[in-house]
């Protein structure tokens, strides 16, 4: 795979979600159980932030907060930062770049289909 390469072909699908209305405490969880490093928060059927293993360690652990009694929306970082599915791997890196983000969310026709992360697109180009 190179720079050419599709969004489509190095994005993880179906990706995480979790509700706007979900404890930190169940978002880690589900971070842990699938072996990912964010999850992308719901609202109304509609993506609307994510939330990082970063904006965990920032706003939870840093300022001694329960995760059992914080929503994802307390803290996830939004908007969300979207790219085409049909976008190359080099227009993602340089969107990442531009946005100062690590992670994209990916859609088709407006809808949510997947997640690209830096880790992804480095695995691919090696």
């Amino acid at each position: 795979m190179g720079l050419k390469a599709s969004v489509e072909s190095v994005m993880r699908s179906p990706p995480v979600t979790a509700l706007f209305s979900d404890t930190v405490w169940s978002i880690a969880d589900k971070m842990f159980t699938n072996n990912i490093g964010s999850v992308i928060v719901m609202s109304g059927g509609a993506p609307s932030g994510m939330v990082t293993e970063r904006d965990i360690v920032k706003s939870i652990v840093k300022d001694r907060k329960d995760p059992m009694k914080i929503k994802a929306q307390e803290i996830m970082s939004s908007p969300l930062v979207a790219i085409d599915v049909d976008k190359t791997v080099r227009d993602a890196i340089e969107m990442m770049r531009n946005k100062n983000v690590r992670r994209l969310a990916v859609t088709k026709n407006g809808r949510l289909v997947g997640i690209i992360s830096e880790r992804r697109v480095l695995d691919a180009l090696i």
